[in-house]
């Protein structure tokens, strides 16, 4: 049985791992995947390099794929970052303990493992642990994946949004979103009216202002 799943949308960035698996002796299957890049087993994987990450932040595409994860029924999450937390940091400016409460947002609030590992090879070969993982325990591959029904309206989805900065919880969101109304206007907010906003104190409102103000 083909244990490993690799979403067809991933395939071009994926090349050089589907060839690394291959001269391990691990079969894949190139399909499409509702959510996630690699499904192993019952372990579904949402894989970012430093870059992929940063620019997936910025757009708040991440929360929208963490979201997806979440949803999938009978499967494991896990984040991987592919590279180098410091090459986040020298990109993007963005202090350590920035970086760290964004990790701590996806790990604690959304609940979800984040890995980091350095490189493509270690990637390859934690891919192959987890095909050695599922095919010991006899983990069916729950393929193609069923997704709990998404109920949204347009205020879940503005609080989605800012619950995606750093640090930042339900709570919150909310008393963000109460103070500014829109996201607009939170993101052209001053680092004196983000730190006047109830739970916001000093650090949490500089980490808000500079992933909202740096350049990419």
């Amino acid at each position: 049985m083909k244990m490993i799943v690799i979403d067809s949308r991933e395939v071009k960035q994926a090349k050089g791992i589907l060839e690394s698996l291959k001269r391990l002796g691990v079969e894949t299957e190139v399909s499409f995947l509702e959510a996630g890049d690699y499904l192993v087993g019952d372990i579904l994987i949402e894989r970012k390099t430093p870059t992929g990450f940063v620019s997936d932040v910025r757009s708040m595409r991440l929360w929208s794929e963490l979201d997806k994860l979440k949803r999938c029924i009978d499967v494991k999450p896990i984040l991987v970052i592919e590279g180098s937390l410091s090459l986040i940091e020298k990109i993007t400016k963005w202090s350590p303990s920035q970086v760290l409460g964004i990790l701590n947002s996806i790990i604690i609030d959304w609940k979800i493992p984040a890995i980091i590992l350095p490189s493509r090879r270690w990637f390859v070969i934690y891919l192959r642990q987890l095909d050695r993982r599922a095919e010991r325990i006899g983990k069916e591959r729950p393929h193609p994946l069923r997704m709990k029904e998404k109920v949204e309206n347009i205020s879940d989805r503005i609080r989605f949004v800012v619950e995606g900065l750093p640090n930042v919880s339900g709570t919150r969101a909310i008393n963000l979103l109460r103070r500014f109304k829109t996201i607009k206007a939170l993101a052209n907010a001053s680092l004196q009216e983000l730190q006047s906003v109830e739970g916001i104190g000093e650090k949490i409102a500089r980490d808000i202002y500079m992933v909202l103000n740096t350049e990419f």
